[in-house]
């Protein structure tokens, strides 16, 4: 097998493998400026100076913010619901015009998957608002 079937055969998994490389560099991100911040909060309690509550802030994760933001999470949830519906939608669509063909099985289970995640988003933006009543 030469390189050039090679691609042909599987090119789509650049973008899978590009997805992995950039959560990668996220987390790697992610981690050097925690340890920034830290490195920061010392040098200032080594001085015996009071660290800024900016940065004392910024020393909590960036994921707790969000979580504890008032409109941060349910705008989030509310997104996935409406993503995850609308892929549902277009696969049903999808399986409806080609019904009759030997792989419309795979219309229907990529469908059936998203419509269920949809009603897993929509029951999670539903009692999230109720709790934050």
């Amino acid at each position: 097998m030469s390189f050039t079937d090679l691609f042909v055969s599987f090119w789509w998994l650049i973008f899978p493998v590009f997805g992995m490389g950039m959560g990668f560099w996220g987390m790697i991100s992610s981690e050097r400026r925690s340890a920034r911040v830290l490195d920061l909060i010392k040098s200032y309690v080594d001085q015996g100076k009071e660290p800024p509550a900016e940065l004392l802030k910024l020393a909590t994760s960036d994921e707790e913010l969000v979580v504890n933001s008032p409109t941060g999470r349910r705008q989030n949830n509310a997104w996935s619901f409406v993503v995850f519906a609308a892929l549902a939608a277009g696969f049903g669509v999808g399986y409806y015009f080609v019904r009759a063909e030997d792989y419309a099985f795979a219309f229907l289970i990529v469908a059936v998957v998203m419509a269920v995640m949809a009603v897993g988003a929509l029951f999670i933006v539903l009692t999230s608002r109720a709790n934050d009543k």
